[in-house]
């Protein structure tokens, strides 16, 4: 789920040149990466680094990956629009996604000149069982988080795009056209248990408590769709939480079959921040969720 880590922990994983990512530059013309390679140079030759609007610290230019593989399952994925993001894929599909991702993936790797493609996409945590089934070579991670201080967290994101929608010039369309829908007006939380109505005045805590249920029915779908694989080790859970230092991924670099090199220990200490939020200690202590807990006790950090 958004603001849970993986953004950062992509961004570690590229650094270290063993993979091949979407990058912000293969962008507008996403379906000829190849041809657009070639001459986004000149186009985005005054592009610096700059830090992502969603006020984390992280910085971001033009060779930064991120999940823009969404594009390709927003245009594809049949009853996209009308059956949201967070329908559940597990079979191949009588339509042109199949064909169009491997294309997509292949081309990314054609460019980047590495054979190990790796995909930042929240969204794939409801299309897990259709990727091992397709790629029964995959790695997946999913990446969890104290559900109180993601809730606080993508209450402030979201507060935050709400001002950018009226601000800055072409926002809430580009948004939609990457299948953005976490935060702001045209937000889509998705909705695995049926419309539920929050009766509360205050909007900033209706909208944590929106996130926190949202975030607890994600764990409890992890838990009842993919237990087999985390036990069989396709999956591995990594508590975001538990990151103080670089060594403490040394389990998930074993199981990618990486090893840690200067590029990512340079990337690690540049951008790493240790946050302690303790505003959000007293609530940790209310709001316990056992499903954050049970899937903690497999994180390999």
């Amino acid at each position: 789920m958004a603001r849970s880590g993986t953004t950062f922990l992509t961004h570690l994983l590229d650094s270290s040149n063993y993979f091949s990512t979407f990058k912000y530059k293969y962008l507008p013309f996403y379906r000829t990466p190849i041809f657009w390679n070639y001459i986004n140079d000149l186009f985005y030759l005054s592009k610096k680094k700059r830090q992502r609007l969603h006020g984390d610290n992280l910085q971001v230019n033009i060779n930064s990956p991120d999940s823009f593989e969404e594009l390709i399952w927003k245009n594809f994925l049949e009853d996209y629009s009308s059956k949201g993001y967070w329908q559940k894929v597990e079979h191949d599909e009588i339509s042109d996604l199949p064909k169009n991702l491997d294309l997509f993936i292949k081309k990314i790797i054609y460019i980047n000149k590495r054979n190990r493609y790796l995909s930042k996409n929240n969204n794939n945590i409801f299309r897990i069982k259709y990727l091992l089934k397709k790629y029964p070579d995959s790695k997946i991670i999913i990446v969890i988080r104290n559900p109180v201080d993601l809730a606080f967290s993508s209450a402030k994101v979201h507060f935050k795009f709400l001002k950018y929608h009226e601000t800055i010039k072409n926002f809430s369309e580009e948004l939609s056209e990457l299948g953005h829908y976490e935060f702001g007006f045209q937000r889509k939380m998705f909705n695995l248990r049926g419309n539920k109505q929050l009766n509360l005045q205050n909007i900033r805590l209706k909208t944590i408590r929106s996130y926190l249920e949202r975030y607890q029915d994600l764990l409890n779908f992890i838990i009842e769709n993919y237990s087999n694989e985390i036990g069989d080790k396709q999956i591995v859970i990594l508590n975001y939480d538990n990151l103080k230092k670089i060594n403490d991924l040394s389990k998930l670099f074993q199981f990618l079959n990486i090893d840690l090199n200067e590029d990512m220990q340079n990337y690690f200490d540049n951008n790493f921040v240790l946050k302690t939020h303790k505003r959000n200690e007293k609530f940790k202590n209310k709001i316990i969720l056992q499903e954050y807990l049970n899937l903690s006790k497999y994180s390999i950090i």
